[in-house]
């Protein structure tokens, strides 16, 4: 399986279809095209994290609600306001959206992975302090998941 196989998978559109009613104001868009250059992008940021498409379908069906809880907390922390100064315009989700945020779940739950350094290798700002926040949301959802 590759990315490709995964993003139009019955699977994964099952989930981004569960994940959307998670998701309070945040819409997707299932309909639009797979792009070449961020499946090329996502697939390379896998490569930093070694997972594979097989592990991220093996973990949305796992750990289904705390990866929604998780992508929830982040998009509630991280999205900008429309409007202001740059006039911030958020777009209905891609299918493409959750891989990121699912990449990161993934690392947060191994043992010996290294979200610090994968934020680097993605040029991600601010990568120890960003590392450290998710954190706290991907023992939130966990938490809450498990508890419920």
């Amino acid at each position: 399986m590759n990315l490709r196989d995964l993003l139009v998978s019955a699977a994964y559109r099952d989930y981004l279809s569960e994940l959307e009613s998670h998701l309070i104001g945040h819409s997707f868009n299932q309909d639009a095209p797979i792009r070449a250059v961020i499946v090329r992008l996502h697939e390379e940021w896998m490569e930093y994290a070694e997972v594979t498409p097989e592990a991220l379908l093996r973990l949305i069906e796992a750990e289904r609600v705390q990866t929604f809880r998780y992508i929830a907390q982040k998009l509630t922390a991280y999205m900008e306001a429309e409007g202001g100064p740059d006039n911030i315009v958020n777009e209905p989700a891609n299918l493409h959206m959750p891989i990121g945020h699912l990449i990161e779940y993934w690392l947060h739950r191994g043992e010996d992975a290294d979200l610090r350094n994968y934020l680097r290798k993605i040029r991600m700002p601010r990568a120890t302090a960003y590392a450290k926040e998710t954190a706290v949301m991907f023992r939130t959802a966990r938490a809450t998941a498990s508890s419920q």
